[in-house]
């Protein structure tokens, strides 16, 4: 296929404004739609080499395979490998264990898989998918295994069939992509049957006009609707609706009628579009991962000279594969056989999915904190004797391994982000919660069937309270519902088995009350290396402290009650520690690392 200049120009009207959205650049929320360019010039170069290749009879699948293989592995393979360096220095183990995910299926082209079932595009993910973007390649990849096989069946066998399928499988796609949206906008966005109309639409270019004449005024529109698409589009609109018609209609458009010779190919022609384009892939692979780890490691938006030169340096990486990877690889200077690029290929993808799963299922030494919540199940009665019941929310299940290991045989019972009470509870009037509200009620039961005699109650305790019955809003345990979160405790005391202790725990001192630069402190100290860890926070402005008093002056009151209060271990002088040496205290906004709950856990008092 004649290589045409005007084509790498539009790629660069893609590439840029990806890079621009992604580094969250103003005025360029709709640059993710850069991506559906590329779809359509995808579609339209695959169908148009398929049908001049089957037309002269030099077409075989495993020629076809080979390009594919050495146009996208080589520089793809390397991204990976250096992100996943990175990723180890810089993850805690949680966010370690993530990236191993999106690694592995990203290696098997099916990234796209588990982001419609893990996480929206759009969502504020704080640098944990430094491979989102990899989500594209894995849909072009499923389109490259399955479109030229179907292509060159109707081309030997129907010959009349092609354009007439690809219409209807455009129509088709379109319309699912529309019913998807409202149903499961994730998998609308992310899988390959809502996003084929695209690649339809390039396709569509390539079997349905066969020598395009130059025409000025399709072009001028064309790039007018791409223009128009990149403004009126943003994160908040569909995807990928209708809306996204203008940029890909817009797009085959230019395919169809751009030449060099008038204007708008003569824009698309200019030496530094075109540098970019040709440079776009590496670019594209590049500018995620850098940005991503840029923000992990700064927690949150960078200042703008660093946001500039990852841009910078993104793009110089974009050059420097496109030179010494792609291009060598492609013109045979390296991997010069099919069996080396085979061998490359394959070898490239075992090692990524293995490195990958690895990570995911932590078979690797842990880099870090890890959510001790998510380990447990929130409801753990074992036989035998029970010495006490850790009972809560999800407070309660990060301390349970502790007491294990310190206390030996013992009940959990808890659910998350529950507070239950006696006829009173957090669950809202228009929420079911009805296992929440009848947490207490099964406290009691097993404290009575079992013979417990010591209740360790862990929560984050400040919360809205509303009547069991009828609902009626109690206000905050840190204000109005302070005496209803007393008086509850009080008569649950009273329900439980005469002889019963209570142990409350109070709640650990984050910094989710200290104001929005220090309420996300644990996650700028999550990476390895970061001056922007603000370490320690005053103790007054810690989470729940106005209620964790109120629970030590009832303890005070009450011979019944006793109380810990986990300030006195990650506290002292004034000041609480999101850091403690050089290791984490907290492994989300709330919780507490395994290591640290269990030192909390060996202050408490014994059964």
């Amino acid at each position: 296929m004649q290589h045409r200049r005007e084509i790498e120009g539009l790629r660069a009207l893609a590439v840029i404004p990806v890079v621009l959205f992604h580094a969250s650049v103003p005025g360029f929320g709709g640059g993710f739609a850069g991506v559906d360019i590329f779809f359509v010039i995808s579609g339209y170069l695959i169908t148009s080499t398929i049908m001049a290749e089957v037309a002269t009879g030099t077409f075989t699948l495993g020629a076809f395979y080979e390009r594919r293989a050495r146009r996208l592995l080589p520089a793809l393979f390397t991204v990976m490998g250096v992100s996943a360096i990175m990723a180890a220095v810089l993850f805690i183990d949680e966010d370690l264990r993530k990236f191993g995910q999106a690694l592995g299926a990203s290696a098997l082209f099916g990234s796209n898989l588990l982001f419609a079932h893990k996480v929206g595009y759009f969502d504020d993910v704080e640098g944990y998918q430094p491979l989102l973007h990899l989500w594209s390649l894995s849909v072009e990849e499923q389109f490259y295994l399955l479109f030229p096989l179907a292509m060159v069946w109707l081309l030997r066998r129907r010959p009349g069939w092609p354009l007439p399928v690809i219409l209807a499988t455009l129509g088709l796609s379109l319309a699912a992509a529309t019913a998807m949206i409202e149903r499961d906008p994730q998998a609308a966005f992310f899988l390959l049957p809502t996003r084929a109309w695209q690649l339809m639409i390039g396709a569509a270019c390539a079997a349905g006009v066969r020598q395009p004449r130059p025409r000025p005024l399709p072009t001028i529109v064309g790039l007018a609707l791409i223009v128009l698409g990149f403004a009126m589009i943003g994160p908040t609109m569909p995807a990928p609706g209708p809306a996204f018609l203008l940029p890909t209609i817009g797009a085959a458009l230019v395919l169809l009628y751009a030449d060099p010779r008038q204007a708008v190919g003569r824009l698309l022609s200019l030496p530094p579009l075109t540098a970019v384009g040709a440079a776009s892939y590496g670019i594209y692979l590049w500018h995620n991962p850098l940005l991503a780890f840029l923000h992990y490691a700064w927690f949150g938006p960078a200042p703008w000279t660093l946001t500039l030169a990852t841009i910078l340096l993104s793009v110089a990486l974009g050059f420097a594969s496109l030179h010494w990877i792609e291009r060598p690889v492609r013109n045979r200077s390296r991997l010069k056989s099919r069996s080396a690029l085979l061998a490359f290929g394959l070898g490239g993808m075992v090692l990524a999915t293995v490195w990958g799963t690895a990570l995911h299922l932590r078979l690797l030494p842990q880099s870090g904190p890890v959510n001790a919540g998510s380990l447990v199940e929130p409801v753990v009665i074992p036989a035998g004797r029970l010495a006490y019941v850790v009972y809560g929310d999800s407070h309660a299940r990060q301390y349970y391994s502790g007491t294990s290991e310190r206390f030996g045989n013992g009940a959990l019972l808890s659910e998350s982000a529950c507070l239950s009470l006696p006829g009173v509870s957090n669950v809202a009037p228009k929420e079911d919660g009805a296992s929440c509200k009848e947490l207490t009620d099964r406290l009691v039961k097993l404290a009575r069937e079992r013979n417990i005699r010591t209740v360790y109650w862990a929560q984050r305790w400040e919360r809205d309270l509303y009547r069991n019955a009828g609902g009626a809003s109690l206000g905050s345990t840190a204000g109005a519902g302070k005496a209803e979160l007393l008086a509850g405790i009080r008569r649950l005391a009273g329900a439980l088995p005469p002889g019963t202790r209570i142990v409350l725990i109070g709640n650990v001192p984050t910094a989710q009350a200290a104001g929005p630069q220090m309420a996300g402190g644990y996650p700028r100290c999550r990476a390895y290396i970061n001056v922007a860890c603000p370490v320690q926070y005053p103790a007054a402005q810690a989470e729940a402290h106005a209620v964790n008093l109120a629970l030590a002056d009832l303890a005070g009151a009450d011979p019944g009650i006793e109380w810990y209060d986990p300030a006195a271990s990650l506290c002292g002088n004034g000041v609480c520690w999101i850091m403690l040496g050089d290791e984490a205290v907290y492994a989300d906004h709330t919780h507490l690392t395994p290591k640290f709950a269990k030192i909390l856990v060996a202050h408490w008092p014994a059964p």
